[in-house]
Formats: structure tokens, sequence, C-alpha cells
């Protein structure tokens, strides 16, 4: 693979929060946004597309070099290159980014989150448009790919299904809109135990976006009856942390009661059902 835009790395221990990494070998040529690195040096990164395919892959994944990979990382990205604003209106000008207006935030913050504008360019040059269009497409459940979707009810059944994949002594992070009135519905969202700020950014390329309002952790225990979960609302990024008092997590354990009602929630003060496997 051989362009100005994207260069072969072989070291991975450096690499800048938001550099798209691309990664081929062993029939694989997928890429995606890399956010940091976890415990065991993995590269954690969100908006994963599949190039082979071309498809959406994943909200968020582990990226594990191995023997045989290559490794690649793009030059620019939508914040730093002269060429974005000419990059981007071959997504403005898309039909189907035309027709779901109500998806067109979301649609720029995936479009600018998985792709490099030289990329695109180049994919514009060659008649490979597909590469960005079809992950759209299926991320968003639009054209050829279109389901009668009910947005809330699928965040809410992916919310559903995190919090029933935990086991006693997990956790998972989260973000919230809590209302400040019973008559508004609540809102939440998790990829896992990733930070705050990663989750707000993959929320933004969600087609259920929302302006979130708290974050903390959620933890599963195990109890005579069965599982119930611990929940905080104490993220720094969106709240204030340790010091968060209990009746902020009160309003949160409210809200999701109110939303799956045959779980138990228990709320905790600061960071209570923060677990050890990050540190933030």
């Amino acid at each position: 693979m051989s362009a100005e835009y994207i260069r072969e790395i072989n070291t991975f221990d450096s690499i800048s929060p938001g550099t798209i990494i691309r990664r081929t070998g062993s029939g694989k040529d997928q890429q995606g946004r890399f956010m940091r690195y976890d415990e065991d040096g993995g590269l954690i990164l969100i908006n994963v597309i599949d190039l082979t395919g071309p498809g959406f892959a994943a909200e968020a994944g582990i990226m594990r070099p191995a023997e045989g990979d290559r490794i690649f990382i793009y030059n620019s990205n939508f914040s730093k290159n002269k060429k974005s604003r000419k990059a981007a209106e071959l997504l403005l000008s898309w039909p189907l980014y035309v027709k779901n207006e109500e998806l067109r935030q979301p649609m720029e913050e995936f479009f600018k989150s998985a792709f490099s504008p030289d990329h695109v360019l180049e994919l514009y040059k060659t008649g490979n448009l597909s590469t960005v269009f079809i992950p759209l497409q299926q991320k968003f459940k639009i054209g050829r790919f279109q389901e009668k979707t009910d947005w809330d009810s699928l965040r809410k059944s992916r919310f559903r299904r995190i919090l029933d994949g935990l086991m006693p002594g997990e956790h998972i992070t989260y973000i919230a809109m809590i209302p400040q009135t019973s008559s508004y519905n609540p809102k939440f969202y998790s990829i896992g135990t990733k930070p705050h700020e990663e989750t707000h950014i993959s929320l933004k390329c969600e087609g259920f976006n929302f302006k979130p309002t708290h974050g903390g952790h959620i933890k599963a225990v195990k109890s005579k009856s069965g599982i119930y979960y611990c929940v905080d609302a104490g993220s720094s990024y969106i709240g204030k942390g340790v010091k968060t008092k209990i009746e902020t997590a009160e309003s949160i354990t409210a809200a999701l009661n109110r939303k799956f009602r045959d779980l138990s929630f228990t709320p905790l003060a600061g960071r209570g059902a923060f677990g050890t496997e990050q540190s933030y």
C-alpha cells in the first residue's frame, strides 16, 4: 500500500488519540479511530470499518496486531487537512444524506471519525465511494439496508443487552440524559468499559444521539436473591467524579427503575460502583 496520506508503522506504542489506524493481513483489511491502549497494549478503536466487504464492523473493538499483520496510520484527519471541505462535500451531496435530515449530524460525525479526507478523495477518484457509503447505510439502516427503526427502542434494547451480559463483579461505564421532570424519557448509552469521553464520541455517531447530562458506572453484584446493580454518577468527564453526592446517583437509579422495571438498582455516592479495570 503506497500513498502520501498513509504510512506503515512498525512500533505501536506512541500513536496519538484520534489517529485512524488500518490493519491488513490474514485476509483482513480494517480500520478504525484509535482512542487509547488497553492494559495489555491492545489498540482500542471505535467506528471500525471492514474495507474488504466493504461494511460497518463494530462501534468499538480492540486491535491486537498478530504475526503477518501490517499496520498503517493515516497522516491526516478532518480537523487538520485542507482537503477536508472537498471530501466533506461528497457526503453533503449524497442523496441519502440529503434525504435523512434527522441523521445528518450523526452521519457527519461518523464520516469524519472513521475516514481520512485524503482516503475519501482517493476512493472518489477510483470510483470506490461505496467503501464509504455502504458502511454509512449499514450503520444508520438507510438506503438498501433500510429498516423501520424505532431509535428509542433500539437504544434501550442495546443497553439492556449490556446489562444482561454483566457477570458478578463486572462493571460498565455509561452516559445518560436524565430529564428534570418525570414526563420526559431518560436515555442511557454504553459501549462497555470505555471511558466516558470515548463513549460520548461513539454516541455522537449513533442515529439515537442525545446530549448527556450524567455519566458514571454500573456494576453487577450477586446476592442470595439474584443479581442487582450498583450505580454511581461519578464521571469526571461529565460530572463531579468522586465528589458526586448520593442524591445524584439516586436520580439515576430512579430513571433506570423506570426503564427496566424488572431489574434492581442501588445508588452509591462518588465512584462507588467503579471497577478496577481502568484508571480514569
